[in-house]
């Protein structure tokens, strides 16, 4: 998928509970519960996930880069990256009508192309573990006891 494929007035969003993530110091740590397979997002990445996270559309988020000095390769850099996140089913098109929360203000200088890095060493363990199978019951659910 590229940019072009990208819609830019169109809200994102992560999908829950079959992505989760965690956020580094540098670095952003992606996990895709359901094939087992890790991203890890460096900092312009993990940027850019942020503001997706949020709710920022693909224009925000060029206006924002656009707005703190990001050099003139960055909106299509930013672009490329978030088809690259959608391609991998990292993020998903938001519901009609969601609104953004409180939208990240973060500097982008130095601004360097953001960058995944996929691993899937660990997807048997991954998929493996129970825990990742919580639903809104918790975990361990025990079946209910019969009469």
């Amino acid at each position: 998928m590229d940019s072009m494929t990208v819609p830019a007035d169109r809200r994102f969003c992560v999908p829950s509970p079959r992505i989760a993530w965690q956020s580094f110091e540098d670095e952003l740590v992606v996990i895709n519960l359901e094939s087992g397979t890790y991203y890890s997002l460096d900092r312009a990445g993990a940027l850019l996930w942020r503001m997706i996270e949020a709710g920022a559309t693909p224009a925000e988020t060029l206006a924002h880069l656009r707005q703190s000095g990001a050099p003139p390769e960055a909106p299509g850099q930013a672009l490329g990256f978030w088809g690259k996140l959608l391609e991998e089913g990292l993020i998903s098109p938001a519901p009609n009508g969601e609104e953004p929360r409180a939208i990240p203000e973060e500097p982008v200088c130095p601004w360097t192309p953001p960058s995944i890095s996929t691993y899937t060493d660990m997807q048997d363990l991954f998929l493996l573990d129970p825990v990742h199978d919580v639903d809104e019951a918790g975990w361990p659910s025990r079946p209910a006891e019969e009469p």
